[in-house]
């Protein structure tokens, strides 16, 4: 049998859903099986185990993570405006793939070691090299004086920290000041660019 990709990307989000609910240690083949609307000899035919599984769903976020950081970083934009597109595509990925940011917090928790060597191999380099474009534009007066690593930190919580905290924001929205959510995400764009463009006005 030929594996068909269609099917092999239900696989994915059907395990994303479970593993994200449940962790790797309380997934069970099954339960994946089932939201996938699959039967179970099928998901093991193309995936022998949940651990392999696992392992291929996490390297697929890390590579379009670097891969989306290679396009990036091989355009030439200066530092608000690279921002401003870091933070406009992430967030529009991230409203079609909400459960990525927990699923890499759980494998964090879980994993910290195999997260620092994906980091180092595929997103430090492209870090490095902003934060030295951003040393670069201060030094020539086109941006002020700001410590780059605090303000990857900031822009990198203010853009992935909502789509973390959705039970919480879904919660105090529907109960005390009803909002739609996918609204509300999409207003974090220009809120989170507003902060960029005056933190690094001269």
């Amino acid at each position: 049998m030929v594996k068909d990709k269609n099917t092999e990307q239900r696989i994915f989000e059907a395990a994303r859903i479970v593993f994200q609910k449940k962790g790797l240690a309380g997934a069970r083949m099954q339960e994946i099986a089932d939201e996938a609307d699959i039967n179970k000899a099928l998901l093991h035919y193309y995936f022998r185990t949940k651990e392999k599984l696992f392992e291929a769903i996490f390297n697929e976020v890390f590579d379009n993570i670097s891969s989306g950081l290679e396009k990036l970083f091989n355009t030439e934009m200066g530092v608000v405006e690279r921002f401003r597109f870091i933070v406009e595509i992430y967030i529009e990925n991230l409203l079609k793939n909400r459960q990525i940011p927990l699923f890499v917090l759980n494998e964090m928790n879980r994993n910290p070691e195999k997260i620092q060597m994906l980091i180092e191999q595929k997103i430090v380099i492209y870090l490095k090299n902003f934060m030295m474009q951003i040393q670069q534009e201060i030094h020539e007066g086109k941006i002020r004086n700001v410590n780059p690593f605090h303000l990857l930190m900031s822009v990198l919580s203010m853009t992935i920290f909502p789509f973390v905290a959705y039970p919480i924001i879904k919660g105090i929205g529907e109960k005390n000041m009803p909002i739609n959510i996918d609204t509300f995400y999409m207003e974090r764009k220009k809120v989170i660019i507003d902060f960029i463009e005056n933190t690094l006005k001269p």
